[in-house]
């Protein structure tokens, strides 16, 4: 019987998309998890490091979309969603983090569009790596293997667009529910992945 089990994203699968692409992978991750970046209306400047995170995941997605951004905004708002996420707890913590990838994966590729180079190229590919990283680490036993195949979906429908490769930026992409990767979880959001989750047993930044 042929195994059905999806296959696990690899640094060199995302080498294959473009920066915008690898960026939209980052930002459908982050917003898969975002629901669990939930803090206790009491807890200090809740309002503003929710708008962070929020932030960083909206500046990316305008990257993706084609919108101009402010020089070094997207970095910016990296740091400070990254500080945020480190004073929260683990599994808060690991929501946060997926935003901050998205946001350092469109840093980079601004800057490789500025000046283009392999190791700035390189960097595009981590975040997004990282993005997805934080995703699939934390889902729990029986989700592990929808989680992995809507992240196969996802740079799947990206390569079928055909925008070419990672030295390149490729055309603007609506990363959303709404644009052409569809929604974030077709099968429904699993539990974990909720602002009701249960904190998963494994936590990674």
């Amino acid at each position: 019987m042929k195994n059905e089990q999806p296959r696990a994203i690899g640094l060199n699968d995302l080498g294959q998309l473009t920066l915008r692409g690898n960026v939209a992978f980052a930002v459908r991750c982050a917003l898969r998890i975002r629901p669990c970046f939930e803090l206790p209306a009491d807890a200090p400047r809740q309002r503003e490091k929710v708008a962070a995170v929020d932030r960083a995941i909206r500046l990316a997605a305008a990257f993706c979309n084609g919108q101009p951004l402010e020089r070094g905004a997207a970095a910016a708002i990296a740091r400070v969603a990254e500080a945020v996420a480190e004073e929260t707890s683990e599994f808060t913590r690991c929501a946060g983090y997926a935003a901050v990838r998205a946001a350092e994966a469109a840093a980079n590729a601004e800057e490789v569009v500025r000046n283009p180079n392999d190791s700035g190229i390189m960097e595009v590919v981590a975040a997004a790596f990282g993005s997805g990283r934080v995703l699939a680490a934390n889902a729990d036993t029986f989700t592990l293997d929808y989680v992995a195949a809507v992240l196969c979906a996802d740079v799947d429908k990206l390569l079928s667009l055909g925008h070419g490769g990672s030295p390149e930026l490729g055309p603007p992409l609506d990363p959303s529910e709404a644009g052409p990767l569809g929604p974030l979880w077709p099968n429904g959001t699993p539990l974990w992945c909720s602002a009701e989750a249960v904190q998963p047993p494994h936590v990674v930044e």
